[in-house]
């Protein structure tokens, strides 16, 4: 590994964290409830918009950081690490709990990539202390993440995220970053450290 690896993938891990916690700041707890809260004459279009941008900018970090991960370890490794390495599919046993449960954002993403957010909808949930609070729902029978070009053969996005889980994506995304992707991030540092060029 070399500096400059280590440097591109610490910016990329930056710029996943920054777009977490400007998502999580929207919310009232994005781990529990997944809540939004904004003010109670929020106008509901702009609320929409708004959580939709929160959430694009945050898996399009996700995956150009894994792309770069799997580019670094591409030339590092001297064997091609593909796509198919982050997006298991059904059949396949023993994948680790980052990939299974990455499977789902890079297909949110892939949806958003295209230009389609049917499968996403943000809807009122209540009103108390001046607040209205709102619910990002998914909708699995709008998700239509085509795959393209070398992700023909990636798997599904769908295959290890529960359907309880894809209900709530703010949830989901709150637990994944919390826990998976920051210990991701350390095991990767880690396995940087200990092959220094």
């Amino acid at each position: 590994m070399t500096d400059r690896d280590i440097k591109r993938a610490r910016s990329s891990a930056y710029i996943v964290h920054g777009n977490f916690d400007a998502l999580a700041r929207a919310c009232d707890d994005i781990t529990t409830t997944g809540l939004v809260k904004v003010d109670a004459d929020a106008d509901e279009s702009d609320v929409a918009n708004e959580v939709y941008r929160l959430v694009h900018n945050y898996v399009s970090s996700l995956y150009s950081y894994n792309e770069q991960i799997r580019d670094i370890l591409t030339k590092r490794l001297d064997r091609e690490v593909t796509k198919r390495s982050f997006l298991p599919d059904r059949s396949e046993v023993g994948v680790p709990e980052y990939a299974r449960r990455l499977a789902f954002l890079w297909g949110l993403r892939n949806d958003f990539q295209h230009g389609d957010y049917w499968c996403l909808s943000v809807e009122s949930e209540s009103t108390r202390d001046g607040f209205r609070y709102y619910h990002l729902y998914f909708e699995k029978r709008d998700f239509e993440a085509t795959p393209e070009g070398s992700l023909d053969e990636a798997g599904d996005y769908l295959a290890h995220a529960p359907d309880e889980d894809q209900r709530y994506p703010l949830p989901y995304i709150g637990d994944f970053h919390r826990n998976l992707f920051t210990e991701f991030e350390q095991s990767f540092e880690s396995w940087c450290a200990r092959n220094r060029a």
